[in-house]
């Protein structure tokens, strides 16, 4: 008898999206298409993490086997030229390299109508990332051929 050993990568496609109902209500950073469910998403001013005005969502299951969580950020009180010192970070459990995206109102998805992109299209609503992850699948004892 002897070891079989299968080495395999699963490429998982993080998009990361900055939404907002309307003018008054909370940006929340959606982050869905991860896979272990084992995340943590935040906000941060000037590179702090925050805990004040913010409501951080559950992870909940997509149809597709990965997940999605949010985080929302309370900016009533917050002047529109001090956005740019806040972003949303997303970690993945075993991904040492974080997700980023700094709040712009440029990139916020609304439900006015209001189009996703910059006028030259260069700059897009979403981030996707695509984390490699290296597995080792060991088989039970296979016979020799």
């Amino acid at each position: 008898k002897s070891l079989l050993v299968i080495h395999y990568e699963i490429r998982i496609f993080i998009t990361l999206s900055l939404l907002q109902k309307s003018p008054s209500s909370p940006v929340s950073c959606n982050a869905t298409g991860f896979y272990p469910d084992r995340a943590m998403m935040f906000w941060r001013k000037d590179g702090e993490e925050l805990h004040e005005d913010v409501d951080l969502g559950e992870i909940l299951p997509n149809h597709d086997g990965s997940f999605q969580m949010s985080v929302d950020l309370d900016l009533s009180s917050v002047p529109a030229e001090d956005w740019r010192r806040y972003d949303c970070v997303f970690q993945l459990s075993g991904v040492e390299d974080d997700i980023i995206s700094k709040l712009d109102k440029a990139v916020i998805r609304t439900n006015r109508g209001e189009t996703a992109f910059r006028n030259d299209n260069f700059f897009y609503t979403e981030c996707s990332h695509c984390l490699t992850f290296l597995s080792v699948l060991l088989l039970s004892s296979v016979p020799n051929w």
